[in-house]
């Protein structure tokens, strides 16, 4: 019943990377100080979240490697929505009692007795389940004065496709409290999905646990300057072609540049140092390709970034409307140029939710509800306050028709149904209509 593919040191997930050397230190370390109870002594539950490609399971995988070699380290389990067996809380515990043998061996005759004793164990519910496979063999050992480590990883928590089995596991976690004399610890990521944070914001689970965003964190936007710092002088130390590569390849501008692009957000250097590092192509053609100096000639450098995106717009609940309002986002950075010459910029609010929906001729309320899936997008705070896209490389993605292929976005109509608003508004603030707008938008139409 124990599912290997959710292991931290899987074969089948041989592609997931770790954190680069001498990145995410500062995370890593306060993690640590959790772990050693420096910090949050009442915590037995560490949420770490952070949007797509934000790095999460870097960081959850080379925790339990750091964890593992200082014996602190009792179990793992990496949710994968691809994987049936990583997709739902089925294998959870039987992970966790799998791995606690070999943490513990003296606790492989207990947990194999309850399972002998009741073969149908892990048809029970989960709650039972961690209760007889995890924290009875625990106490037990700790009546023996045994010592183990304490410290469970759960990567990717909303990666379990049923929410109601998120919240089962979350309860479950809250079981642990003062059942045993060494308490466990459970470190979990996730994508900050509004159901999670609601269930996190709950008591007695917001009691009893702390988190740590990765979004906007200090010290990010320079991770990531080093990562692909060391990445492109590593593809001119070992590449193939490495004698055609210019000694000032990239320059500093383009390095800053790829930076801003990347949101503070380690999925896009990465998929840009994949693809560019390939040693049968030309990394300075396929770099100019991913600048768009040059036509991509049928390649897609960013394929693995559009996938992601694509899966987690596909997701909403209401495809259509979640593009129509990350469309208008978009647009509303664009000016127009009118007649006379001048320059007409949108008014910053038409951002908040409350002015969309004015806009988009919705029902109070209906942007924050479309936007209960993509949390990992879009900042939503308030009715008031503009939403913020927590991904530079996004509108790069939507702007592009070759990549975001047959998703329902019509951005030249949300264009033009902002410029029509906004002429509305000014004729009714300021007793004056802009009349003939010329709309001045780099989508082809």
């Amino acid at each position: 019943m124990a599912a290997p593919s959710a292991f931290h040191d899987s074969s089948h997930e041989f592609n997931v990377p770790r954190c680069h050397e001498n990145t995410r230190i500062a995370v890593l370390e306060k993690i640590g100080d959790w772990v050693n109870r420096v910090i949050e002594i009442t915590a037995i539950i560490n949420w770490l979240y952070g949007v797509a490609g934000a790095g999460k399971s870097a960081i959850a995988r080379t925790m339990a490697e750091l964890l593992l070699r200082q014996g602190q380290l009792l179990a793992t389990f990496f949710f994968s929505r691809a994987d049936s067996s990583q997709n739902n809380i089925k294998s959870v515990v039987a992970t966790f009692a799998y791995n606690i043998t070999l943490s513990i061996p003296e606790s492989h005759p207990l947990i194999t007795a309850m399972i002998e004793q009741d073969p149908h164990i892990f048809h029970h519910p989960f709650a039972h389940q961690l209760k007889q496979l995890v924290l009875g063999p625990l106490h037990q050992l700790s009546q023996q004065g045994i010592a183990y480590p304490t410290v469970i990883v759960i990567d990717g928590l909303d990666e379990c496709l049923n929410h109601e089995e998120r919240i089962t596991l979350l309860r479950a976690m809250l079981t642990t409290t003062g059942t045993h004399s060494a308490s466990l610890k459970f470190l979990i990521t996730s994508r900050p999905e509004l159901p999670i944070v609601r269930v996190f914001n709950t008591t007695p689970l917001f009691e009893v646990s702390t988190r740590h965003s990765l979004d906007n964190a200090p010290g990010s936007i320079e991770d990531v300057e080093y990562f692909l710092s060391a990445k492109f002088d590593e593809i001119k130390r070992t590449h193939p072609s490495k004698r055609h590569i210019p000694r000032d390849w990239p320059s500093s501008q383009i390095t800053s540049d790829l930076v801003q692009k990347s949101s503070g957000q380690f999925i896009y250097p990465a998929t840009i140092i994949r693809y560019i590092s390939s040693p049968r192509h030309s990394l300075t053609l396929r770099l100019d390709m991913i600048l768009k100096l040059r036509p991509l000639s049928g390649e897609f450098p960013f394929a693995q970034l559009d996938l992601l995106y694509r899966h987690i717009l596909l997701s909403c609940e209401n495809v259509a409307l979640a593009l129509r309002i990350i469309g208008i986002c978009l647009v509303s950075m664009q000016a127009i140029n009118v007649p006379w010459g001048h320059i007409y910029r949108y008014p910053s609010q038409i951002t908040a939710p409350e002015y969309m929906e004015t806009i988009l001729g919705l029902d109070p309320g209906d942007v924050q509800r479309c936007l209960e899936d993509l949390g990992s997008l879009i900042e939503y705070k308030s009715d008031t306050e503009k939403l913020c896209v927590l991904h530079a490389s996004l509108f790069d993605f939507l702007l592009d028709p070759a990549r975001f292929l047959d998703l329902p976005i019509d951005l030249p109509n949300l264009h033009t149904n902002l410029v029509i608003w906004c002429s509305h508004l000014d004729s009714h603030r300021d007793n004056f209509q802009i009349p003939d707008l010329n709309c001045e938008f780099n989508i082809p139409l």
